[in-house]
């Protein structure tokens, strides 16, 4: 106890290491008002989905939460038109709550915004890049899975489009790409064609070199590999701002010990 006293005392009499303390708290906190800002956006529009299907089964639910955000970013990015001009944090936190709010970002963007509103409403998820032109990516849509029906259905809030199967269930991602005749025959007039379900990627495991191969590998080993090839790690990453602040509280842990270290190593906790 008493080399924690002393500590905070080296700290509080040295302007430098005093203010990188500070700043680290003031970020951390900044990041955790501004995350508590964004649930609190999402808790609204899925308040108001549950009021608008009230009593109603989840599919009801789902399907309207999808159809409000449709709207809602149709009718911002009909007034931004993609001219907006985004803010430093937005380009370097990516936060979903600038996609809402320019309606920005096309299929990622309305995924993204559909995404998080239904893992508020306490719903798994995950993100689909399509296989377009033998590129993945060409599309994003994404699968939420509905216990009622023990089964991911998939999604394209871009296009408000779902899927039934012959017996009148929503249908799979895996349902639609092993029959695209049948079910080209539900989407709409204004659909891309190129679209057509031949394949998906959940999560880029090549974006970070060797590290992301590495987790792929372990997965496979751990969980198996139908786990591996459908865990999508975006949905865990959709609020920015949260983390971004684990980062920041990691690192300044980290700064703690390091320099708690160093000072003792220097003989500056024990009044040397």
């Amino acid at each position: 106890m008493s080399k924690i006293k002393a500590y905070v005392l080296c700290v509080y009499h040295s302007p430098r290491q005093l203010l990188i303390h500070v700043l680290f708290v003031l970020v951390f906190l900044y990041l955790t008002a501004a995350s508590r800002q964004e649930d609190v956006l999402f808790e609204n529009i899925v308040r108001v989905a549950l009021i608008q299907t009230q009593g109603q089964t989840d599919t009801v639910f789902v399907k309207q939460l999808m159809v409000l955000i449709n709207k809602m970013m149709h009718d911002r990015n009909d007034i931004f038109q993609n001219t907006e001009h985004l803010t430093f944090k937005e380009k370097w936190i990516h936060s979903v709550d600038a996609d809402l709010m320019y309606g920005a970002g096309s299929c990622g963007g309305f995924s993204k915004v559909l995404a998080r509103s239904l893992k508020k409403a306490g719903f798994q998820v995950r993100i689909g890049q399509m296989l377009v032109n033998h590129t993945y990516g060409g599309h994003i849509l994404l699968e939420t899975y509905l216990p009622a029906l023990h089964k991911w259905v998939v999604m394209d809030p871009l296009f408000l489009l779902t899927f039934t199967n012959h017996q009148g269930v929503w249908a799979s991602y895996q349902e639609v790409h092993q029959n695209w005749h049948y079910y080209q025959t539900q989407i709409q007039t204004n659909y891309n064609y190129h679209y057509n379900y031949a394949g998906i990627r959940y999560t880029n495991w090549t974006k970070i070199p060797v590290l992301g191969n590495l987790t792929y590998q372990v997965l496979k080993l751990v969980k198996g590999n139908e786990f591996a090839a459908t865990f999508s790690l975006r949905p865990y990453l959709l609020d920015s701002y949260r983390f971004f602040k684990w980062v920041i509280a990691v690192s300044y842990a980290a700064f703690i010990i390091l320099s708690f270290i160093l000072l003792y190593k220097l003989g500056r906790l024990d009044g040397k």
